[in-house]
This record gives structure tokens, sequence and C-alpha cells, in this order.
């Protein structure tokens, strides 16, 4: 067991968990390209081998991944980054994908929170969640066998799955109400909203980072987003995501240097 120094920071692992097509992958990239541009030093990996068309890879050159997509090799390669992690003491984002994943397998196995937190790593859990309510299933899998219930768990709900006109209060109403959202509530964890940008589609088809697309950069033969679309996404990106991000501990984000000490939010 790694001993930890009084007031040591402890690495961040965050790996976002949910049904698919709920928007893991659109939060993790939000969320690495922020950390990055806040001066985090974060690694990248992914072990989504069913999303083959906005993978983390479309916006990063340096995600690692298995060099195998069977759920053994998948599973060996979870194993070898997490043992990497305690004796490198980085920070990491983890990309498992939706369904029956390589991650939950081995968690049947291993006790590996609790692994990784005795080794001095702060394994932080994202439960990224639509408006309906079986996206919840995932969390009360999770809070029923107890068997993966990190100190650090984060409820995400993506505002950008709600149907145009509707609110977020609205929308998430029995989301919030629902049994499972109420325990984890209860049992310490925080939720954020993630804020709609409804010009998401025009930037992720373009393969396109924020900054990119701010600057109206071209790639791919698609052409730059809209002269309009560029200052959607310039207002989400400066507001509304600093806001999301604000309401986050900063100890459950990987390191910011650059990132200024702020009043936390809600």
């Amino acid at each position: 067991m790694t001993t930890m120094l009084s007031g040591e920071r402890r690495p961040v692992l965050m790996i976002a968990v949910g049904r698919q097509r709920v928007g893991k992958t659109v939060f993790l990239n939000t969320a690495i390209q922020f950390f990055r541009a806040h001066g985090a030093n974060v690694e990248i990996w992914n072990a989504d081998m069913l999303n083959t068309s906005h993978n983390l890879t479309v916006f990063f050159d340096d995600v690692q991944e298995p060099g195998e997509a069977g759920p053994e090799d998948v599973k060996i390669w979870l194993e070898e980054r997490f043992l990497s992690m305690v004796e490198n003491r980085c920070d990491a984002v983890l990309d498992v994908g939706g369904g029956d994943t390589p991650l939950a397998r081995l968690v049947d196995e291993l006790p590996i929170v609790s692994g990784l937190e005795d080794e001095g790593i702060r394994v932080v859990l994202v439960h990224v969640l639509g408006p309906e309510i079986a996206d919840l299933d995932y969390l009360a899998n999770f809070l029923e066998g107890n068997l993966f219930a990190p100190e650090a768990t984060l409820l995400v709900l993506n505002n950008g799955l709600i149907l145009s006109g509707r609110s977020p209060d609205s929308a998430f109403g029995a989301i919030v109400k629902h049994w499972a959202f109420s325990d984890a509530v209860r049992k310490n964890a925080k939720w954020i909203n993630f804020p709609r940008l409804p010009c998401m589609a025009a930037v992720t088809d373009r393969e396109l980072t924020f900054d990119e697309a701010m600057r109206r950069v071209a790639k791919n033969d698609k052409g730059p987003v809209s002269l309009f679309d560029a200052g959607r996404v310039k207002r989400w990106w400066r507001e509304d995501v600093v806001k999301c991000f604000s309401q986050i501990p900063l100890e459950w984000m990987p390191e910011m240097p650059d990132f200024a000490e702020r009043e936390m939010i809600g």
C-alpha cells in the first residue's frame, strides 16, 4: 500500500459509465479539453471498442487503447493501466462505453475501487444521465450491488438530450426524485447539469475541438462551423462550461495549475 503524506494530493481516475447514447463521450471530450486548457497533464484511456465514429481518438492524438478488442484483452489492458497509474501517480480519464463492458466484468472479479483507493488513487465515478428513467439503471445496479462505489460519485444530467422547449427542471424531474438518484445523493454524490450546446453535432461531426470551432478551423474537407455557431461555442465554452465544472470539487478533477481558485457554485 502506498503511504500518503498528510495534505498530499491524490491522483484522480475519472471513469464515465451509463447507458449507450447518454453522452458519456461528449462529456469526457469536454472534460478533457477543459482540464488541459487549464494546465492539466492527464492521460486518456479509451476502452470503448464499440463507438468508432465519435470516440476520444477522433479529438486527441495521445489516446491509449487496448491492442486487441476482445473482452479479456481489454480487461488485462485495464489492469495494466491501473497498475501504471499507481506507479506513476498520474491523472487519467477512462471511457469504457456502455453495455456489458470489460470494466463491469472486472468489477465482479476484483475490488478495484478499494484497491486503488488503498494505493492513494481517487476514483471518481461519473454517471451520465439523460431524462429517461431507464438511464438510471446503471446507477441503481451499482448501488444495489455495492461493488463499484468510490468515495467520489458525480451524477451528470445531460441537458443536451432534452427535447426542445422543455426546461431542465421539467425534463429531469422524475430522475432527481427517483430512489436511486436520491440514495446516491444521500451517500454524498454530487450532481451537475451539463450544459446544452445547440450546435454540438456541427462541431463533433467535423471532428473539431472547441477551440478549433471557435477559431473556425476547417478539417476533413467539411469546412468550418458557421460564424454564428462559432459564437455559440464561444459563449458555451467560456460561460456555461466554466460554471458547470466549477460545481465539481477541485479534488475530484485532475490537477489544473491554471484553474484559479473559485467560489463553489450551487
